[in-house]
């Protein structure tokens, strides 16, 4: 095997770890938000509250799978360094746009939590807001 060939392999590896690495966090939503539905005891009065959340959340997570598989895919051939920061401006932009409309729809739910489930929340968005952070590298 010629060492052109070696290199493209690697390469070609490494972009696979990427990609899956990359869509990690898309790939549990369903489980996510069973998790936080339990550990907040959110209530059958509370029901229609967190159903708005959970849907938010969920259309939020697509928007961001697809945003984030655009990306993946465009950033193989990575072109002049403008148009990459314009596609890194893009994706962040969508990054933005997902929080604030996951915002909305949170703001209404944390205002119908009793005292205890609201410690619990901002223990379980510490938790998740401290490995986004790492998982991009952010202290």
């Amino acid at each position: 095997m010629m060492a052109g060939d070696m290199g493209r392999m690697m390469q070609e590896m490494m972009q696979g770890r990427m990609i899956a690495s990359a869509m990690q966090p898309f790939r549990r939503v369903e489980g996510q938000l069973a998790y936080f539905r339990a550990e907040l005891r959110i209530t059958d009065v509370q029901a229609q509250t967190w159903n708005a959340f959970a849907d938010a959340v969920r259309a939020q997570a697509e928007r961001l799978r697809q945003a984030t598989q655009q990306a993946i895919t465009s950033a193989t051939e990575p072109g002049p360094v403008l148009q990459q920061m314009e596609r890194r401006i893009g994706l962040l932009s969508t990054h933005l746009e997902a929080m604030r409309a996951i915002s909305a729809a949170a703001t209404p739910l944390y205002a119908a939590l009793s005292e205890e489930q609201r410690r619990t929340a901002d223990e379980l968005m510490s938790e998740h807001f401290r490995s986004m952070r790492m998982g991009m590298g952010i202290p």
